[in-house]
């Protein structure tokens, strides 16, 4: 998620305007500045790139009851899961298998959206979902409402929300060995390096690290490992990373993902690199989008094969997120924009395949990777990977628009869902 685009959740990219972001600002109980935000089982961290991480397997259909079977859900439950089953089930009918990359409801205390979170999180293990929470962090805002991990005071990550809890239990009770057989695995997004995308945000003036945007402290990791979390979606920022499209990779931000990687890799946790961007690059003149004569698709291409040779021997490094919520890219026509999109991530991944990278690969759908209207943005699948190694990345929250802004109590929300 992060904060949304400053004109809304559907706005189109302004033409030729700097492109900002909201911080949301409702409770949370995380100690620490002031700072807005952009819009953030049991196992090591994964081999090289040339050593192919093994290939996700589609998940067989359950045998045995379904999970949520006899358990009563109210409406806005029935909508929610609904959505995630009709997900699941345009998985199953393309043979391929899924990464909800961001999920989260309010921390604030309220049995509603913590009920639905249990029944969720339920279902995706069943279906072998592999899911990141949004989000952790040590450097949110004391009025964000979505800190899955915080910091209460020490420094780095110290303070767990009910959605930590329910993370934790089910890897817990999983193991190592994974019993269940679904292959599932939840983890969460790590936010911080993606902030500061507003006032004026371009990639000439990225802003300063430590005032404007955070690399997590190091020690957070070592305490997520502790709790049962082996899997991290890290997000960064395409502008900062690679100053100039097509050209080399900023020496300051190899060094501030590397030394996450390093802390990542001593706690036993697997990284997700996360390209935080939104289907654009926001440079002096305004936002370029993807697929563009100012954006072509290959300049996606060239940043991933640069991240690829800079980071795909190091052990943490378990896959790549090509891209965070792509929209609006279409001037009006979105079902040509989706397919546009559609063909610019088999462009890539062909790139990386080519290139011997045969790390994970998540990508993501179209529309703000929107998991509700997944099958109406993405009627068929469309990757074609010689690796066998990828997963569709849906983002999904339940509040009235899947914003994640939660303006609304759970009562009021389920009041709207029933009609």
């Amino acid at each position: 998620m992060s904060t949304r685009h400053p004109f809304g959740r559907r706005a189109a990219w302004p033409v030729m305007l700097g492109v900002g972001a909201a911080a949301l600002a409702v409770t949370a109980a995380v100690t620490r500045a002031d700072i807005t935000a952009p819009s953030a089982p049991a196992s090591s961290p994964s081999a090289s790139a040339t050593a192919s991480t093994p290939a996700p397997t589609p998940s067989a259909s359950p045998t045995t009851e379904d999970v949520l079977a006899g358990v009563e859900l109210d409406a806005l439950e029935e909508r929610e899961i609904g959505d995630l089953r009709d997900f699941t089930a345009w998985l199953a009918e393309n043979d391929a298998e899924g990464f909800v990359g961001e999920v989260g409801w309010p921390a604030a205390t309220d049995p509603g959206w913590d009920a639905l979170g249990e029944h969720w999180y339920l279902l995706a293990e069943q279906e072998g979902l592999w899911t990141t929470a949004w989000a952790a962090g040590s450097h949110w805002s004391d009025g964000y409402p979505l800190v899955t991990y915080g910091d209460g005071g020490s420094g780095s990550l110290d303070t767990a929300s009910g959605q930590a809890r329910v993370i934790e239990e089910l890897e817990a009770s999983r193991g190592t060995d994974d019993a269940a057989g679904t292959g599932a695995r939840h983890g969460v997004n790590l936010a911080g390096l993606e902030f500061g995308t507003e006032n004026g945000f371009t990639n000439t003036r990225p802003g300063a690290l430590g005032t404007d945007y955070f690399a997590e402290p190091l020690a957070s990791y070592a305490w997520l490992a502790s709790r049962g979390i082996d899997l991290v979606r890290l997000p960064v920022r395409w502008e900062r990373l690679q100053p100039e499209p097509g050209g080399a990779l900023d020496a300051q931000q190899v060094a501030a993902v590397t030394a996450q990687l390093d802390a990542a890799a001593d706690a036993g946790i697997d990284v997700v690199l996360d390209l935080h961007n939104y289907g654009a690059y926001v440079t002096d003149a305004g936002p370029l989008l993807l697929g563009s004569d100012a954006l072509p698709g290959t300049r996606m291409t060239d940043v991933w094969l640069r991240i690829a040779r800079t980071w795909g021997e190091h052990p943490a490094v378990l896959g790549y997120g090509l891209m965070n919520e792509p929209h609006d890219l279409g001037g009006g026509d979105e079902r040509g924009a989706a397919a546009a999109w559609e063909q610019l991530t088999q462009d890539t991944v062909t790139a990386l395949r080519e290139a011997g990278d045969a790390h994970l690969l998540l990508v993501a759908g179209y529309d703000w990777s929107s998991l509700e209207r997944w099958r109406t943005t993405h009627p068929t699948g469309w990757i074609d990977d010689t690796a066998g190694n990828f997963r569709y990345e849906a983002h999904h929250y339940w509040d009235a628009y899947g914003e994640g802004k939660y303006a609304l109590p759970y009562a009021e929300e389920l009041a709207a869902a029933a009609g």
